[in-house]
């Protein structure tokens, strides 16, 4: 589908996109100086006045986007949408289903990579792979869910290096917050799962997304999360508690860092 010059009306099978205004061009008014660009002069005067740079483009839509969560509908269109050569969301997605039918069709597969906290010291690279690995269909499904729903925005946001840094850096952490507590194995990419959506909560807390069929902004989603492992700590009820709040506070120190590094940098 071609999308259609804002200036002259020309359709584009390959548009520009300017990343100071966020409208789209053809080639010949892809220049900020070729299309009068505002956001580039708001740009420049907020660099004059203030001495910092801190100006993000507004969106092509004022539309609201919606994310939805387990128990819900659906999510709209994000203005974030990640190109599949670099969403690495979707390959972790397809590492951890193509992972969960190996350990149907390979009994000792699970038993090679998931994570026991008496045998970590002898088994180290268990520390990383348990997050590929999960309990049951159901336990994949949900956790699969939110990574499509999520990674990719969080990703097109800060980055595909710093977004694995997140993953993997609160799923790691996971791993030690469970062992600090627990000495049952575990499983699953809940608590790196965990740190993407704090992350996100921190630098996007107005996004609206549906949690059982309730809305409610992404931070207070993320709060009610919490809450819920914080009082079933300790239940017996075979899930890793310990994991998901571990994940969270990786995910809520990387937000700070990166909301603190965008601020001095140009959107």
């Amino acid at each position: 589908m071609a999308d259609i010059c804002s200036i002259c009306g020309k359709k584009e099978m390959l548009p520009y996109k300017c990343k100071y205004c966020g409208w789209t061009y053809c080639s010949e008014h892809r220049l900020p100086e070729n299309h009068n660009c505002p956001g580039l002069e708001k740009l420049k005067t907020q660099a004059r006045e203030s001495g910092s740079i801190m100006y993000r483009p507004e969106p092509e839509t004022t539309k609201k986007h919606t994310i939805g969560l387990p128990g819900l509908g659906h999510m709209g269109r994000s203005p974030y949408a990640v190109p599949i050569s670099r969403n690495y969301s979707l390959y972790i997605i397809i590492a951890c289903v193509s992972a969960f039918f190996l350990q149907n069709l390979i009994p000792a597969f699970t038993g090679m990579l998931l994570l026991v906290p008496e045998l970590a010291a002898v088994r180290p690279w268990t520390v990383l792979t348990y997050m590929f690995l999960h309990g049951s269909g159901r336990h994949l499904f949900f956790n699969m869910l939110v990574l499509f729903f999520f990674g990719p925005t969080l990703e097109r946001k800060i980055g595909s290096h710093k977004f694995l840094i997140v993953y993997f850096g609160a799923g790691l952490l996971s791993a030690l917050g469970h062992m600090t507590f627990s000495g049952s194995p575990v499983v699953g990419a809940s608590g790196a799962i965990y740190g993407i959506f704090a992350c996100l909560a921190l630098l996007e807390p107005d996004i609206r997304v549906y949690v059982y069929f309730f809305p409610m902004k992404i931070t207070q989603a993320l709060v009610l999360f919490a809450l819920i492992d914080i009082l079933l700590m300790g239940s017996n009820d075979m899930v890793a508690h310990a994991a998901h709040l571990s994940g969270l506070v990786f995910g809520l120190y990387m937000g700070f860092k990166l909301k603190k590094e965008m601020k001095h940098s140009v959107w």
